[in-house]
């Protein structure tokens, strides 16, 4: 009964506080005078948790405050917040061994801000001389710099689905956000340099440079701190495992991290795989999601076995390419193509399956049609040979593809 009423007492504190808070960014929000509300939040707030920050913008954005709007003020709540952030729990003493995502966040921030101390002292050299050796070494730093791109897919592709099964689904939202902002400024900063547009040159990366360096206040003193009062070691090892698919930014951890347990069985990656799927090293499927996801395909597929034999072919809609009929399962390759084409196609098989080559394209026109035939070989772990793919595509409209469309059709 007592922790039951302490429990209560704990909880109506929690909502007590959020309101607060909420109050406080709202009016943020609408105007009120920013070292006023930094004063109230000071005599409310001698520190506030990661998890009760997650909280507040989760709840605004139910609340209908549009993921933009609170996007647009994240430098200010960041400066609001980071001297009162705090960590549910201390953090765990591998996160300072080097290859820990952790530490590799940190060290490439490091790097990114040296870089960009290089490209200022660069440009101000650059915008009293205009020398072309100059403009040279600009954009070599600039093409090193753009590799905080890589940190920042870090985080949206291996940390941020982790948080949103931990509920933490409006941190991610907002920073992924001011993340495109910020590539979006060195997009434009970039273009300036390399057409030599002067002007605002250096408003731009001014811009640009404080942009990044509160990102690194976000991250490491409101994200890492959010995160590490719910993350498991299992899920900093599968960070660590997908980090290095992505790519690291400037630097490279000095070493790969690993705790002094064992590493997480493969299946834990992916959490309990349904029953009814087909797992997957990348996912899992229901027979019916793949089938109709291989029907769907803009493609004709086809898979030859080991052996010669036409094993599978998918079947999308609309008017097929190449005629295939279920009676050509079972079959010898050679046996589905009219004579004039079976010397080619045992060349083209026995070149895959000797290893001589591992992928052969053609392409022609016919009826008003681009064609496209690719044919790759299938192999294992190991480099045994399993058969080969054949893909066909009516390629013409992508042929006739001009300029750029990043929006979606009326």
């Amino acid at each position: 009964m007592e922790e039951d009423v302490k429990k209560s007492t704990r909880e109506e504190v929690l909502e007590h506080r959020q309101a607060i808070l909420k109050d406080l960014i709202l009016r943020l929000h609408a105007g009120d005078d920013y070292e006023q509300i930094k004063k109230e939040f000071k005599e409310h707030f001698a520190t506030v948790s990661a998890l009760e920050i997650s909280m507040m913008e989760r709840r605004l954005i139910e609340q209908g405050i549009a993921v933009e709007e609170i996007q647009r003020l994240c430098s200010i709540h960041a400066d609001l917040f980071a001297d009162a952030v705090t960590y549910g729990q201390a953090p765990s003493p591998d996160s300072e061994k080097p290859g820990h995502p952790i530490r590799v966040l940190k060290e490439e921030n490091v790097a990114i801000e040296a870089t960009l101390d290089r490209i200022a002292r660069l440009l101000e050299s650059y915008l009293v001389e205009h020398d072309s050796a100059l403009k040279t070494g600009l954009l070599k730093q600039l093409d090193i710099l753009w590799g905080f791109d890589k940190h920042y897919a870090r985080k949206e592709y291996a940390i941020f689905p982790i948080m949103e099964r931990y509920g933490m689904t409006a941190p991610p939202k907002v920073m992924w956000g001011v993340d495109d902002e910020i590539r979006g400024l060195y997009k434009k900063l970039k273009q300036m340099v390399e057409g030599g547009q002067l002007d605002n040159l250096k408003v731009t990366f001014e811009t640009l440079q404080q942009e990044m360096k509160e990102m690194f206040i976000k991250e490491e003193d409101i994200l890492l701190p959010m995160v590490s009062d719910s993350f498991t070691e299992d899920d900093w090892l599968k960070i660590a495992a997908e980090s290095n698919e992505i790519g690291y930014c400037i630097v490279h951890p000095e070493s790969q991290w690993l705790p002094e347990r064992a590493a997480f069985e493969t299946g834990e990656a992916m959490g309990s795989i349904p029953e009814g799927n087909i797992a997957f090293g990348t996912g899992f499927l229901t027979v019916k999601e793949l089938e109709k996801m291989l029907n769907r395909l803009p493609l004709e597929l086809t898979f030859i076995d080991a052996d010669g034999i036409v094993k599978y072919y998918n079947d999308g809609p609309g008017e097929k390419i190449f005629m295939r009929t279920k009676s050509a399962l079972g079959r010898q390759v050679e046996n589905c193509h009219p004579p004039k084409s079976v010397a080619l196609m045992k060349q083209l098989v026995s070149d895959l399956k000797s290893g001589k080559k591992d992928q052969e394209t053609m392409w022609y026109e016919e009826s008003g049609k681009f064609i496209v035939v690719n044919y790759c070989a299938l192999r294992d772990e190991d480099g045994a040979y399993l058969g080969v793919l054949e893909y066909v595509q009516e390629a013409q409209s992508i042929r006739d593809l001009t300029g750029e469309k990043r929006n979606l059709s009326e």
